[in-house]
């Protein structure tokens, strides 16, 4: 049973989850540290080569194809999915694009994202 107790979103997050698990794109989770997103993507049999990251001061977009290589007549069972996928994810505060980090390690894709000093108020002077 889902509790709503940690954020009126909990449950539209939840929908969201089993919808892309039923899909087949690969979950994900995202930690939140004072000074950069962590961001993990599970990516069993998927190769480093195979994986594209692109992302903005606002998020990022991960996409990645894995393709059936065994096309053999002898398989009798095969509930792998194959095919290309991408998900974009999107932060709270803005992040420096340059500055990602990407590692695979055991099928999990590790992103560290960090975050940018927001934007400071200045003064503008009227001219006449």
């Amino acid at each position: 049973m889902l509790a709503l107790s940690q954020s009126p979103f909990s449950l539209f997050e939840h929908l969201d989850r089993q919808l892309h698990q039923a899909e087949g794109t690969p979950v994900a989770e995202i930690r939140e540290n004072d000074d950069r997103y962590q961001l993990a993507v599970e990516l069993p049999g998927i190769s480093k080569d195979a994986i594209d990251i692109k992302a903005t001061e606002h998020g990022m977009t991960v996409s990645a194809e894995r393709t059936n290589v065994d096309v053999g007549e002898d398989r009798v069972l095969s509930e792998f999915r194959y095919g290309s996928w991408r998900r974009s994810f999107y932060f709270g505060k803005r992040i420096d694009p340059s500055q990602l980090q990407a590692e695979l390690q055991d099928g999990v894709l590790h992103v560290t994202a960090p975050k940018v000093d927001s934007v400071k108020a200045v003064n503008i002077k009227v001219r006449n």
